[in-house]
């Protein structure tokens, strides 16, 4: 199947999903071979979903690899992972790009959701 093709459905199915299902979202950029991946999954992957602000923002992970490696640039405009997206009404209202330490994502989330 043409690259293009698998770009176009994915983004298709990511803006048909984030208006069906809730009108706010966040999207984490992610890669299985990302150390900051794994280490975000850990410190703070398992206890998200029961967070109030998983609830408001839910969270939908968005892998990459080496066959849609464009879909990083296109899409959500980055080349790094992990990425958080946050989407409200279908716009982008902040972002998150890199990992280092549970205080300071907590802290770059509570900017991002009391700046809007």
């Amino acid at each position: 199947m043409n690259p293009k093709y698998i770009i176009f459905l994915i983004l298709f199915l990511l803006l048909f999903l984030s208006k069906v299902s809730h009108a706010e979202k966040l999207y984490m950029l992610t890669d299985k071979n990302c150390l900051y991946c794994m280490v975000w999954e850990k410190e703070i992957g398992k206890i998200y979903p029961k967070t109030d602000i998983s609830k408001q923002y839910p969270l939908s992970r968005v892998y990459v690899n080496n066959d849609i490696e464009n879909l990083k640039q296109k899409i959500f405009n980055t080349n790094l992972t992990p990425t958080f997206v946050f989407v409200k009404d279908n716009k982008e209202i902040g972002r998150i790009e890199g990992f280092s330490n549970p205080e300071m994502f907590w802290w770059q989330v509570d900017e991002i959701i009391e700046n809007y």
